[in-house]
């Protein structure tokens, strides 16, 4: 199927969310360009259980997060985890750590620990693999020859047969490896950034401020 270079980035009417808009989709819309794919991917929901049961436990939790009159969200992150995960009723869980959040990594799996889970938590570094193995240049200012190996993380995890792997902050390029080696599905919990406090929105708040040039020059 060619290209037909869709975007959302231009949109100020948002009429996917508010059918009643009277205004026209917008050229570059992917629901005016892309309708054949729309029915595809409806399809597949129907016919593909795993789709279908990962669409409804992600429903039926943010459903449970909301207070009685449903206006109000009070979960953190955390607390949908352990939901999402009983609604599936998984009973081990992966956690794909980085060594630099190792304490978070921990705190972590002591919570699902606590909740009534069976963790396995692999840090980025573990099996000590050097940057000569993994044919890396040598960096100055690193603490270590050691290096992060997250497809070590993924078979380790992948031979625990865990149900759900999470990932906590590991680098960008290193979650990408280990979300396409993970037999398990695989969700985000911390995204790493190291001057933010891992939490990357603070970049976008702050880009047309007199901090943008930290974004981009």
């Amino acid at each position: 199927m060619k290209a037909k270079d869709v975007t959302c980035m231009e949109c100020e009417i948002y009429k996917c969310r508010h059918p009643e808009v009277k205004k026209p989709w917008p050229k570059k819309c992917p629901r005016m360009n892309y309708a054949g794919l729309i029915k595809k991917t409806i399809d597949t929901n129907k016919k593909d259980l795993h789709t279908q049961r990962v669409n409804n436990a992600c429903d039926e939790t943010m459903s449970r997060g909301r207070d009685p009159e449903g206006s109000v969200y009070m979960w953190p992150r955390v607390r949908e985890l352990i939901e999402y995960a009983k609604i599936l009723r998984y009973k081990k869980i992966g956690i794909a750590g980085c060594i630099g959040l190792i304490d978070e990594s921990k705190t972590l799996a002591r919570i699902l620990t606590n909740a009534g889970f069976h963790v396995c938590l692999v840090n980025c570094m573990a099996g000590a693999a050097t940057r000569k193995q993994m044919l890396l240049k040598e960096r100055k200012g690193t603490s270590s020859s050691v290096v992060c190996n997250p497809l070590f993380q993924a078979d380790v995890l992948n031979n625990e047969k865990t149900d759900l792997n999470v990932m906590v902050g590991l680098c960008l390029g290193h979650d990408i490896l280990f979300i396409k080696n993970s037999r398990a599905d695989v969700t985000p919990l911390v995204v790493k950034d190291r001057l933010t406090g891992h939490n990357p929105c603070v970049a976008l708040y702050i880009s047309n401020t007199y901090y943008k040039d930290r974004l981009v020059k």
